[in-house]
């Protein structure tokens, strides 16, 4: 395995151990590869670093037997901040009671003296990457959730199958599209398809993604009651976790009308004007106080007549501007109004409509929580026992490669004696 240089200058290691002759020896190799060394003489120094430092240190080293506080009870005090941090034990002897229970509270390596450095070095780096990979994964898995729910509450979400056939829709797709989930769930994506589209983009969809493309474009679909509606869709296939075969298709879909279209022209028109009007605004405040400047440091009157007489023409036509631009704001304004009565007519025909499906709703979401509630806790109890699978698995593993160590040992004594015979 080769060393990380780079990788390694990341981590800070705390490292314990009483003989001054071995502790010297190893913190002066550990320094020049590690980004900081912690340095402690024995276990009851060891802890003290660790609790005030535990949010930095990445890994532990120490010897078992130590004065004031053994190794063990080094690492009993270590779990009780963190279950992670990896921790090697190293040992000049062979401590057969240590290492059942050594192995019960996560050592990670259990390395003889005199040390080889290189198999530390070997073990550090391999250790700090799996913490790093996992903090990584599971930092990008929660920011994928975010990012979910996000676009769960603005966007219409569908999944399908590899046959079109609707597996999940969110609740945003049952109110546009007016249908019920259990109604479209199992049905073919096509249900909600317009006629008025051409069968020329369905198809253009279709060999996008079987070639494992997105499609992204404008689609007129149709809601239950007939009501066209037009969406920005983006499409796109879904892969299994190697990134090998196409499991399904997902669809992410914004809602656009003309309506929306002309609040979106409008408020940009109005952000616009906002922004010159604060440029206006600042200009004059600018000349404002380059006159007042003027003034104070001033020593010919001419001069400030001339410049007063021009800042009062520069203001005149700046307030004139601002008169036109208030004007338009006004009119803008009143066709704020105006889309805005359209829109409320719009909105309570549209309620009439909606209140006994929100009723539907309420029903079917209050069926659907406690339907989840109950997968949550059904999940949670498959990963706790996983967890205790995986444990258990890998106390064996290390207890094997313990016994393994041993026998080597074992039988490297027994070349020794007989050659010694």
């Amino acid at each position: 395995m080769e060393f990380d240089k780079d990788f390694l200058k990341t981590l800070t290691v705390l490292y314990a151990e009483d003989d001054s002759h071995a502790r010297t020896s190893l913190s002066n190799i550990l320094v020049k590869l590690f980004k900081k060394v912690y340095i402690a003489e024995d276990g009851r120094q060891g802890i003290e670093y660790y609790k005030r430092f535990h949010d930095t240190i990445d890994v532990i080293i120490s010897d078992i037997n130590m004065p004031h506080m053994s190794g063990m009870e080094f690492l009993k005090e270590v779990r009780t901040i963190s279950e992670d941090v990896p921790f090697i034990f190293t040992t000049a002897h062979q401590e057969q009671g240590f290492l059942l229970d050594a192995i019960k509270h996560g050592v990670y390596h259990y390395a003889n003296k005199p040390i080889n450095v290189k198999e530390i070095i070997e073990k550090i780096q391999k250790a700090c990457a799996v913490q790093y990979e996992q903090t990584i994964s599971a930092h990008n898995y929660k920011e994928a959730q975010q990012y979910l729910n996000v676009i769960n509450q603005v966007a219409i979400v569908s999944k399908t199958d590899l046959m079109g056939d609707i597996t999940y829709v969110n609740d945003t797709f049952c109110n546009i599209s007016g249908y019920d989930r259990e109604e479209i769930i199992g049905n073919s994506h096509s249900i909600i398809a317009d006629p008025d589209t051409p069968k020329e983009i369905y198809q253009q969809i279709w060999e996008n993604l079987r070639e494992g493309k997105k499609w992204s474009g404008k689609l007129k679909n149709k809601a239950k009651d007939g009501d066209p509606y037009f969406v920005n869709a983006n499409i796109f296939p879904m892969y299994d976790d190697y990134d090998n075969e196409i499991l399904g298709y997902m669809a992410i879909e914004f809602l656009t009308t003309d309506e929306e279209n002309e609040k979106r022209e409008y408020k940009a028109r109005i952000r616009q004007l906002t922004i010159e009007h604060k440029k206006v605004e600042m200009a004059l405040q600018k000349e404002i106080k380059a006159l007042k400047n003027k003034l104070d440091t001033a020593e010919h009157m001419d001069l400030l007549q001339e410049s007063s007489s021009k800042v009062s023409n520069q203001n005149k036509q700046l307030l004139k501007q601002m008169a036109y631009y208030e004007e338009q704001i006004k009119n803008f304004e009143t066709e704020k109004l105006e889309i805005q009565q359209k829109s409320k007519e719009h909105f309570f025909n549209m309620t009439s409509q909606n209140k006994h499906l929100l009723r539907e709703n309420k029903h079917l979401r209050k069926r659907i929580s406690e339907l989840e509630a109950n997968g949550n806790k059904q999940t949670q109890e498959i990963i706790e026992i996983k967890t205790q699978m995986n444990e258990q698995t890998q106390l064996i593993l290390n207890l094997k490669d313990v016994i393994k160590h041993r026998e080597n040992e074992i039988e490297v004594l027994k070349k020794i004696n007989e050659q010694n015979k």
